[in-house]
């Protein structure tokens, strides 16, 4: 249950922002400090399985690209999407690395 809520609640919480910064220039501010920070939190969370952390990063990225283009029309965001893809995947790699470190006596 608890790998279910690590891979759901970071997509809806997604779209409950990109809903919520709909109105005026918020979307911009979310789309270069907000959601790259959340991206960077999901590389952290999801830090056990790798798979965990790509079902997670796509249903993310698809709470990301549909409601922007729905909203917004700004087409593609994929650029941005690759992206927080790469920091959440760095941020994944570096908790692995500090949890190796932190394991050896």
């Amino acid at each position: 249950m608890k790998r279910i809520l690590k891979i759901i609640v970071p997509s809806f919480l997604m779209l409950v922002l990109v809903y919520l910064m709909r109105g005026g220039k918020d979307i911009l501010d979310g789309i270069y400090i907000v959601f790259p920070i959340m991206y960077i939190l999901i590389g952290i969370i999801c830090s056990y399985l790798l798979k965990e952390l790509l079902i997670c990063l796509i249903m993310t990225s698809v709470a990301f690209i549909i409601p922007i283009n729905i909203f917004f029309h700004m087409g593609s965001c994929l650029d941005c999407v690759l992206i927080y893809a790469l920091l959440a995947c760095i941020s994944f790699g570096i908790k692995k690395l500090i949890q190796k470190k932190l394991k050896k006596p």
